[in-house]
Protein backbone atom coordinates (compact mmCIF):
# COMPACT_ATOMS: atom_id res chain seq x y z
CA UNK A 1 0.00 0.00 0.00
CA UNK A 2 2.87 2.52 1.12
CA UNK A 3 4.48 1.63 -2.65
CA UNK A 4 1.54 1.75 -4.21
CA UNK A 5 0.60 5.78 -2.91
CA UNK A 6 4.10 6.86 -4.16
CA UNK A 7 3.63 5.54 -6.92
CA UNK A 8 0.07 7.33 -7.38
CA UNK A 9 1.53 10.45 -6.06
CA UNK A 10 4.05 10.45 -8.64
CA UNK A 11 7.09 11.03 -6.85
CA UNK A 12 10.22 10.01 -7.95
CA UNK A 13 12.99 11.41 -5.69
CA UNK A 14 13.35 12.03 -2.15
CA UNK A 15 10.99 9.37 -1.20
CA UNK A 16 10.58 7.16 1.55
CA UNK A 17 11.67 3.25 1.41
CA UNK A 18 8.31 1.31 1.68
CA UNK A 19 10.00 -0.88 4.20
CA UNK A 20 11.45 2.19 6.25
CA UNK A 21 7.81 3.37 6.97
CA UNK A 22 6.52 -0.40 7.70
CA UNK A 23 9.09 -1.22 10.14
CA UNK A 24 8.76 2.64 12.11
CA UNK A 25 4.72 1.85 12.01
CA UNK A 26 3.31 1.39 15.43
CA UNK A 27 -0.35 -0.18 16.54
CA UNK A 28 -2.36 2.32 17.94
CA UNK A 29 -2.24 2.92 22.25
CA UNK A 30 -4.94 2.12 24.33
CA UNK A 31 -5.51 5.44 24.90
CA UNK A 32 -5.94 6.32 21.18
CA UNK A 33 -7.81 3.39 20.35
CA UNK A 34 -10.41 4.12 23.58
CA UNK A 35 -10.97 7.72 22.54
CA UNK A 36 -10.92 6.78 18.04
CA UNK A 37 -14.68 7.42 17.03
CA UNK A 38 -14.41 5.53 14.45
CA UNK A 39 -13.86 2.36 16.13
CA UNK A 40 -16.86 3.82 18.24
CA UNK A 41 -19.14 3.65 15.80
CA UNK A 42 -18.15 0.70 14.16
CA UNK A 43 -18.47 -1.27 17.68
CA UNK A 44 -21.87 0.49 17.82
CA UNK A 45 -23.09 -0.26 14.07
CA UNK A 46 -21.55 -3.43 13.85
CA UNK A 47 -20.67 -1.97 9.75
CA UNK A 48 -17.10 -4.03 10.07
CA UNK A 49 -15.43 -3.80 6.65
CA UNK A 50 -13.43 -7.17 4.74
CA UNK A 51 -15.55 -9.89 6.63
CA UNK A 52 -17.56 -12.64 4.96
CA UNK A 53 -18.80 -15.39 7.12
CA UNK A 54 -18.57 -18.68 5.09
CA UNK A 55 -19.78 -21.90 5.69
CA UNK A 56 -16.71 -24.55 6.10
CA UNK A 57 -19.16 -27.22 5.80
CA UNK A 58 -20.35 -29.95 8.46
CA UNK A 59 -16.41 -30.45 10.10
CA UNK A 60 -16.13 -26.54 11.18
CA UNK A 61 -19.30 -24.62 10.39
CA UNK A 62 -19.41 -21.42 10.13
CA UNK A 63 -16.15 -18.83 10.03
CA UNK A 64 -15.09 -15.98 9.03
CA UNK A 65 -13.12 -15.05 6.68
CA UNK A 66 -10.89 -11.60 5.30
CA UNK A 67 -12.41 -10.01 1.81
CA UNK A 68 -9.31 -7.37 2.00
CA UNK A 69 -6.00 -7.38 3.43
CA UNK A 70 -5.35 -6.46 7.43
CA UNK A 71 -2.09 -5.73 8.78
CA UNK A 72 -0.65 -6.73 11.50
CA UNK A 73 -1.90 -4.51 14.31
CA UNK A 74 -5.01 -3.49 12.78
CA UNK A 75 -8.41 -3.53 14.42
CA UNK A 76 -10.32 -6.31 12.48
CA UNK A 77 -13.71 -6.28 14.51
CA UNK A 78 -14.83 -6.96 17.97
CA UNK A 79 -16.31 -9.72 19.84
CA UNK A 80 -19.65 -8.68 20.56
CA UNK A 81 -22.34 -9.36 22.43
CA UNK A 82 -23.71 -8.79 26.01
CA UNK A 83 -21.28 -8.34 28.86
CA UNK A 84 -22.17 -10.65 31.99
CA UNK A 85 -20.37 -11.65 34.93
CA UNK A 86 -18.71 -14.92 35.21
CA UNK A 87 -21.48 -16.57 37.37
CA UNK A 88 -23.87 -15.77 34.37
CA UNK A 89 -21.27 -16.77 31.69
CA UNK A 90 -20.66 -20.12 33.19
CA UNK A 91 -24.49 -20.71 33.04
CA UNK A 92 -24.54 -20.54 29.05
CA UNK A 93 -22.65 -22.93 26.52
CA UNK A 94 -18.53 -21.73 26.50
CA UNK A 95 -17.96 -21.68 23.03
CA UNK A 96 -20.25 -18.82 22.31
CA UNK A 97 -18.78 -16.93 25.50
CA UNK A 98 -15.72 -15.05 26.18
CA UNK A 99 -14.38 -15.00 29.62
CA UNK A 100 -11.92 -11.80 30.73
CA UNK A 101 -10.92 -9.74 33.65
CA UNK A 102 -11.10 -6.00 34.29
CA UNK A 103 -9.39 -4.59 36.95
CA UNK A 104 -10.94 -6.75 39.77
CA UNK A 105 -14.11 -7.91 38.22
CA UNK A 106 -14.82 -11.10 36.36
CA UNK A 107 -16.51 -10.83 32.99
CA UNK A 108 -18.14 -12.60 30.49
CA UNK A 109 -19.60 -11.59 26.97
CA UNK A 110 -22.53 -13.39 26.12
CA UNK A 111 -22.57 -13.92 22.23
CA UNK A 112 -24.67 -17.36 22.85
CA UNK A 113 -28.14 -14.93 22.81
CA UNK A 114 -28.56 -14.10 19.02
CA UNK A 115 -29.54 -11.68 17.91
CA UNK A 116 -28.10 -9.14 20.41
CA UNK A 117 -30.11 -6.83 22.18
CA UNK A 118 -28.89 -4.21 20.53
CA UNK A 119 -28.38 -5.45 17.01
CA UNK A 120 -31.51 -7.89 16.57
CA UNK A 121 -31.18 -7.90 12.72
CA UNK A 122 -27.51 -8.14 12.26
CA UNK A 123 -25.35 -11.16 12.35
CA UNK A 124 -21.98 -10.03 14.04
CA UNK A 125 -18.99 -11.69 13.00
CA UNK A 126 -16.64 -12.11 16.05
CA UNK A 127 -19.22 -14.40 17.75
CA UNK A 128 -18.86 -17.10 14.12
CA UNK A 129 -14.42 -16.58 14.57
CA UNK A 130 -12.90 -19.69 14.76
CA UNK A 131 -10.63 -19.86 17.76
CA UNK A 132 -7.24 -21.96 18.47
CA UNK A 133 -4.45 -21.50 20.96
CA UNK A 134 -2.00 -22.56 18.07
CA UNK A 135 -2.84 -21.38 14.73
CA UNK A 136 -4.20 -17.99 15.14
CA UNK A 137 -4.07 -14.39 13.37
CA UNK A 138 -5.92 -12.51 15.74
CA UNK A 139 -5.96 -11.45 19.97
CA UNK A 140 -7.96 -9.90 21.98
CA UNK A 141 -7.89 -6.76 23.86
CA UNK A 142 -9.77 -5.52 26.34
CA UNK A 143 -10.95 -1.26 25.72
CA UNK A 144 -13.25 0.75 27.27
CA UNK A 145 -15.05 2.66 24.62
CA UNK A 146 -17.19 5.54 24.68
CA UNK A 147 -20.58 4.80 23.01
CA UNK A 148 -23.51 6.55 22.71
CA UNK A 149 -22.56 8.81 25.97
CA UNK A 150 -21.52 5.13 27.95
CA UNK A 151 -18.49 3.55 28.58
CA UNK A 152 -18.62 0.35 27.56
CA UNK A 153 -16.52 -3.33 27.85
CA UNK A 154 -15.61 -4.09 24.92
CA UNK A 155 -13.08 -6.69 23.66
CA UNK A 156 -11.49 -5.86 19.90
CA UNK A 157 -9.78 -8.54 17.63
CA UNK A 158 -6.35 -7.30 17.01
CA UNK A 159 -4.61 -8.85 13.41
CA UNK A 160 -1.30 -10.62 15.32
CA UNK A 161 -0.01 -10.85 11.61
CA UNK A 162 -0.82 -9.52 7.85
CA UNK A 163 -3.76 -11.07 6.99
CA UNK A 164 -4.40 -11.58 2.82
CA UNK A 165 -8.05 -12.02 1.34
CA UNK A 166 -9.68 -15.24 1.45
CA UNK A 167 -7.39 -16.31 4.59
CA UNK A 168 -9.61 -17.53 7.55
CA UNK A 169 -9.76 -15.75 10.67
CA UNK A 170 -8.73 -17.39 13.71
CA UNK A 171 -8.57 -15.88 17.45
CA UNK A 172 -6.39 -16.83 20.57
CA UNK A 173 -8.44 -18.70 22.55
CA UNK A 174 -7.91 -19.71 26.41
CA UNK A 175 -10.66 -20.37 28.84
CA UNK A 176 -10.27 -17.01 30.97
CA UNK A 177 -8.08 -14.04 29.50
CA UNK A 178 -7.16 -11.47 31.46
CA UNK A 179 -6.95 -8.87 28.26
Amino acid sequence: MVKETIERQGWESNCPKPEEIINLWKPASKTEVQEDHKIARTVKHQRWRGLHIKDFGSDRGLGVVATRRFSKGDIVCDYHGKVVTKEEGQKLIHSYVFYFKSQEKELAIDTQTFPCECHPDIETFGRRINHSRKRYNLKPLHRKILVDGIMTYTILLQATKDIEVDEELILFWCSFCEV
